[in-house]
C-alpha cells in the first residue's frame, strides 16, 4: 500500500520527547529601549569647585539697566554698583546600580552572560539618570495648558497639543530673552503621542519634517521636525499621569541654560571586587555622583495637554 515502508514501525521525535533538546539562540535580545535624552538639555556644568563639597552653587548676575544718556565731554561717568547674585544650588546625589552573578552561571549558561550584563547596565545607566532630569525638567513654575485649563485638573480629552500652544511656550521664551538652543531654534521635547497631534495640523506654520528644513544644521538624538521656532525631540520619556478624566503629558520648550548639572564623578562602569571565600560571585554595576536644577526658569515652560491616542 501506499505510504507503508519496509522497516515496521519507526522511532521518531514524538517516541522518544525525553532526548529531544531544545535550541537556545546564542544572540541575546535586550528589552525594546528608548533613546535616552532628557540629559542633553543640561549644558552648564562648572570647570571646578571651590572645595569639596555636598553641593555646588551657581551664580546669576543681573543686567544693568540701560544706558541710554549721552556722556559729557568733561564728566566722567558714574561707577553703578552691582547687586547680590541669584544664587542656585545643586545638590550632589549618589546614583548607581549592580548586579551579582554566580561563577555557576558563567560555567553553565549557554548565552555570554558578561556580554549582555554589560549592555543592561550601560543601558540602566542612562535610562536611570535621564528619568531623574526629567523629573526636574517638568518641575518649572511656567507653565501652558492645552484646551480652556488652568490647571492640571483642568485638562479634558480635548486640551490636545497644538501648533498654537508650542507658539506661545516660544513666544514667551524670546521675551524672556532666552537664548536658543541651536541657532534660532529652542527645544521642545515631546510624547510621541503629543508629536501625532501636531501632525495632524496642515497650514502656514504647521510640523516641517528635518528632510524639509532649509537649514540642515546637526540636531540632537531624537529630532524629528521643526515647528513655530523649535526643533522637536520625540521620546516617549515625556512625563504623563492621569489626572482622573484623561492622560496628561508634560512636555518641555527650553532655551540655553534651563538646566544646571553639577558633577563630581561622571557615569563610570564599576566592576566590583570578589569578595567571598572561593571568588565564585562577580559584580558589575554603575555609579555617578551629581545633580541637577533648573537654573533660569525663565528659559523653560512646560506644555500639558491631553493627546488623541492618549
Amino acid at each position: 500500500m501506499a505510504g507503508n515502508v519496509p522497516y515496521g514501525s519507526l522511532t521518531g521525535t514524538s517516541a522518544i520527547s525525553n532526548l529531544v533538546q531544545t535550541a537556545y539562540d546564542q544572540y541575546v535580545r535586550m528589552a525594546l529601549r528608548s533613546i535616552p535624552v532628557m540629559r542633553a538639555l543640561a549644558d552648564v556644568k562648572p570647570v571646578q569647585q571651590a572645595m569639596p563639597g555636598s553641593s555646588v552653587v551657581f551664580s546669576i548676575y543681573s543686567d544693568l539697566a540701560q544706558a541710554t544718556s549721552t556722556l559729557t565731554e568733561t564728566s566722567d561717568v558714574s561707577s553703578i554698583a552691582l547687586g547680590n547674585p541669584t544664587q542656585v544650588p545643586v545638590t550632589l546625589q549618589e546614583y548607581g546600580s549592580a548586579v551579582t552573578t554566580t561563577k555557576k552561571l558563567n560555567l553553565t549558561s549557554f548565552n555570554d552572560v558578561d556580554a549582555a550584563l554589560a549592555d543592561i547596565i550601560a543601558y540602566n545607566a542612562a535610562d536611570s539618570i535621564d528619568a531623574v532630569v526629567a523629573s526636574v525638567l517638568t518641575g518649572g513654575s511656567n507653565v501652558l495648558y492645552g484646551g480652556t485649563a488652568t490647571n492640571t485638573s483642568g485638562i479634558t480629552a480635548g486640551g490636545k497639543m497644538t501648533v498654537s500652544l508650542l507658539r506661545q511656550a516660544v513666544t514667551e521664551l524670546r521675551t524672556n530673552k532666552a537664548l536658543p538652543r541651536i541657532g534660532e531654534l529652542y527645544a521642545a521635547y515631546l510624547h510621541p503621542r503629543q508629536t501625532a497631534d501636531l501632525r495632524a495640523e496642515t497650514g502656514t506654520g504647521g510640523f516641517q519634517a528635518l528632510t524639509q528644513y532649509v537649514d540642515r544644521t546637526p540636531f540632537v538624538a531624537g529630532a524629528v521636525g521643526v515647528i513655530e521656532g523649535a526643533f522637536v525631540v520625540e521620546t516617549p520619556r515625556v512625563p504623563y499621569a492621569d489626572n482622573g478624566t484623561t492622560n496628561v503629558y508634560k512636555a518641555v520648550v527650553a532655551g540655553r541654560e534651563a538646566l544646571a548639572e553639577a558633577q563630581a564623578q561622571d557615569i563610570s562602569t564599576v566592576i566590583g571586587p570578589q569578595i567571598d571565600a572561593l571568588r565564585r560571585f562577580h559584580t558589575i554595576g554603575w555609579y555617578y555622583f551629581g545633580g541637577w536644577s533648573l537654573l533660569r526658569q525663565a528659559a523653560i515652560y512646560r506644555v500639558e495637554t491631553s493627546a488623541t491616542n492618549g
